[in-house]
């Protein structure tokens, strides 16, 4: 039986590829959304090129993206009537795009489609991402992470086609982030990665995507953040294969754990990611050791255990913590983060816990 691979459209990778976007997009005003380092990328590269065609620009889109920043950024597009949507950023960004892309022809709030009280009925606007980090590949994936302000509640906005009409992927775009984003980010996309490989949904094609992903980011992530810039070209293509991979797979426990202990205390995902995985590693052991150690043996490792070691040097080295102390987490926060877990990421965690079991996990790592 063949397995379907549910991706963008048109994917494209390489240095200087962002230069086809005009060609690309259909006639008619655009919407521009971005996160705030994008902006002038954006003015001086591309709108000179849109000649006559009517535009907006949405810039600064927050981390975490909450509800009414989707709702600002739909508006601004219906004013133009705008049949393109193009998402230039980081996850957030591209995350805010395709759900203004998919909703812009959709009556009612953000919030009844985010909560489901309302269905997305198909496909919205024209669609197109360009990543500006390594790390969420947003700009593969059908849903999108959104935050409800008024809640907390964080969780991933999904229906109709989410999916871009075309992913135009950049190393060149990434070279502009710091070593903290390219740390955080990167452990964001080897978490996934190893998440997908790990998966009760894993498939061989995922795992062909995931393993090669894995490989790269191991390898080429550390000097990437040492100032190698010509690694960040392996590690930007690690983040696209990884996120061919889980989307679909699905993820694992950490990212089911790292969405609510992020939204209720501000943690950045990679660095939720960068705490949680080892933990989470030991625990799905006894369920996953043949995967796992199939996989380790790809990354160069004797065993599960020594690739588990690698990980925590690796995590050191990019100075990313061990734990959660400086951000306080606390056994006050386990019923939320328990309420808010159960996510489809974690139903694809290759083994089972319990919500004993999540706040013993938690504890560890506060």
């Amino acid at each position: 039986m063949l397995t379907p691979v549910n991706l963008p459209a048109e994917i494209h990778f390489g240095r200087g590829i962002r230069s086809r976007l005009i060609q690309a997009l259909p006639p008619g005003p655009v919407l521009f959304i971005a996160g705030k380092h994008s902006r002038k990328r954006i003015e001086e590269e591309v709108i000179p090129r849109l000649e006559e065609r009517e535009f907006r620009l949405f810039c600064g889109v927050s981390p975490e993206p909450p509800l009414e920043e989707v709702e600002q950024a739909r508006e601004l597009g219906r004013e133009i009537g705008a049949v393109s949507v193009v998402g230039w950023g980081g996850g957030s960004a591209i995350d805010v795009a395709k759900s203004v892309a998919v909703l812009l022809p959709c009556p009612g709030t953000v919030a009844d489609y985010f909560y489901g009280r309302r269905t997305i009925p198909g496909k919205g606007a024209f669609f197109a991402a360009l990543p500006t980090t390594a790390g969420t590949g947003a700009e593969l994936t059908a849903n999108a992470v959104l935050r409800d302000s008024a809640t907390d509640v964080k969780q991933s906005l999904r229906g109709g086609d989410m999916l871009a009409d075309i992913a135009l992927i950049d190393p060149d775009l990434v070279r502009d982030c710091p070593p903290g984003v390219i740390a955080g980010s990167g452990f964001d996309a080897l978490t996934q990665a190893i998440e997908s490989f790990l998966s009760r949904k894993a498939t061989p094609v995922s795992r062909l995507l995931a393993g090669q992903a894995a490989e790269k980011l191991l390898f080429h992530l550390q000097n990437a953040f040492e100032g190698n810039l010509e690694e960040l070209d392996f590690v930007t293509e690690g983040s696209m294969l990884g996120a061919a991979a889980f989307g679909q797979s699905g993820l694992g426990a950490v990212h089911g754990l790292a969405h609510p202990i992020g939204s209720i205390l501000h943690v950045p995902h990679g660095v939720c990611c960068a705490i949680l995985l080892p933990e989470v590693l030991r625990w799905n052991l006894p369920a996953a050791r043949d995967a796992f150690t199939e996989l380790a043996g790809q990354l160069g490792c004797a065993s599960p255990e020594e690739l588990i070691d690698r990980i925590e040097s690796l995590r050191k080295t990019l100075q990313l913590p061990e734990n959660f102390r400086r951000y306080g987490l606390e056994a006050r926060h386990h019923a939320f983060i328990l309420a808010n877990c159960r996510s489809g990421s974690m139903k694809c965690n290759p083994r089972e816990l319990s919500d004993a079991e999540v706040s013993e996990l938690l504890e560890r790592v506060s």
